[in-house]
């Protein structure tokens, strides 16, 4: 779901808003987006790895994050590869492709050529690779199997019905206190540690 402002309601309102103002809110935009840079990405990169490694430990594929209460907020998936065909041997695939007439002219296999062939292999019960279009052995390449972590993850929130209400539920749970103790071990990110907040 896209971020972009574009209500026509607020595009006017914008436009009535003093130069001055405008140009005092683009500043503090300015130093929240910096703060956010220097502070804020840091920690939501910093659950990468460990959310990675949990997630091989203990052989899980996404953790449903909950706020304290039991409000659901969203779920990481691991992202993980896909089954595929690459080439292993070059000189081997290199013959087959040269008597295929897929070599070029700097003597190397065609792109699309490798791209058709690796997308056509299926693996043979007797182990070998087959082109399931024309049912020949393909040389030189082999199978590689999916399931291993990519090294990135995948967040989203919690939607219904278009709404962004997992991103609500965590706000709400924020602007509350909810999060104080948690955030006691972070508290950079606590509402007092924001930029301009008041030191009461």
């Amino acid at each position: 779901m896209s971020n972009d402002v574009t209500d026509d309601a607020t595009v006017e309102e914008t436009a009535e808003v003093k130069l001055t103002d405008l140009a005092l809110v683009s500043v503090l935009a300015r130093a929240m987006q910096e703060h956010q840079k220097d502070v804020i990405t840091p920690k939501v990169d910093a659950a990468k790895s460990p959310l990675i490694k949990g997630f091989v430990e203990e052989q899980r594929s996404d953790l449903t994050v909950i706020v304290p209460g039991g409000g659901e907020v969203g779920r990481y998936r691991v992202n993980k590869t896909s089954d595929r065909f690459v080439v292993d041997d070059e000189a081997v695939f290199d013959r087959y492709a040269e008597s295929k007439g897929e070599i070029e002219i700097v003597v190397r296999r065609r792109e699309s050529f490798e791209s058709a062939v690796l997308k056509a292999a299926v693996l043979g019960p007797d182990g070998k690779i087959y082109n399931s279009g024309t049912g020949e052995e393909i040389p030189g390449i082999k199978f590689v199997p999916g399931g291993t972590p990519t090294g990135t993850v995948t967040w989203t929130w919690k939607k219904l019905h278009g709404r962004n209400i997992g991103k609500e539920v965590l706000l709400a749970a924020y602007q509350s206190g909810a999060l104080n103790e948690l955030l006691r071990a972070t508290p950079e990110l606590l509402p007092g540690q924001q930029p301009g907040a008041s030191k009461a």
